[in-house]
């Protein structure tokens, strides 16, 4: 019978000590945190054009057909690309300003909002508009930027994981910094 009381008080005491616990809840899914790079800038001259780009950026030739002016800069600590694809103008500028809008407008449908801002450079001969894409899409920022007569630039940013505006907030606002600091100091070549 001894044996029997130390059984049970020994599960008493295991009850006591196990059910005291509060009771388990559900974590939220959590991201990992951000740490972004120090912001300086360095030259770069592509075939086609020239600006300052992020140090921590990769510009990688994107060699498609007869397109030798096209790049790919990466971001890869962010997981993002910028796909710059560069087109002569030949008499084309208006459709090509159409078609960057129409590129722009795919995104409408999951956007919240969109917010133009104009780039007039006149000194550079460097005019152009960049979209700030807001909301869960695919590319939050795009833009063009021309001459007007010989070159025309469309940028688009990437990032290679599934949109979620709220958990990418602060690399996309660097990387828009970075975008419009490239726009600022892009020259033809």
């Amino acid at each position: 019978m001894a044996g029997r009381a130390e059984h049970l008080a020994g599960l008493l005491a295991f009850g006591l000590l196990t059910g005291c616990a509060e009771d388990p809840v559900p974590k939220p899914r959590a991201y990992f945190r951000i740490d972004l790079p120090e912001q300086e800038y360095r030259p770069w001259q592509g075939d086609c054009y020239g600006a300052e780009l992020p140090a921590y950026a990769l510009p990688v030739p994107v060699k498609r057909g007869e397109q030798p002016c096209w790049t790919d800069l990466r971001f890869p600590g962010q997981r993002a690309t910028v796909h710059l694809t560069y087109q002569p103008v030949q008499g084309r500028l208006r459709q090509l300003i159409e078609d960057a809008h129409g590129f722009k407008r795919q995104h409408e449908a999951k956007a919240l909002k969109i917010v133009s801002e104009r780039m007039l450079r006149d000194s550079a001969r460097v005019y152009g508009t960049l979209f700030d894409v807001e909301g869960d899409v695919a590319s939050p920022m795009v833009f063009y930027l021309t001459d007007s007569t010989d070159h025309f630039l469309y940028g688009a940013l990437y990032f290679r994981c599934r949109p979620n505006a709220d958990s990418l907030a602060p690399v996309t606002a660097r990387l828009r910094e970075d975008i419009r600091h490239f726009a600022g100091t892009l020259s033809w070549e």
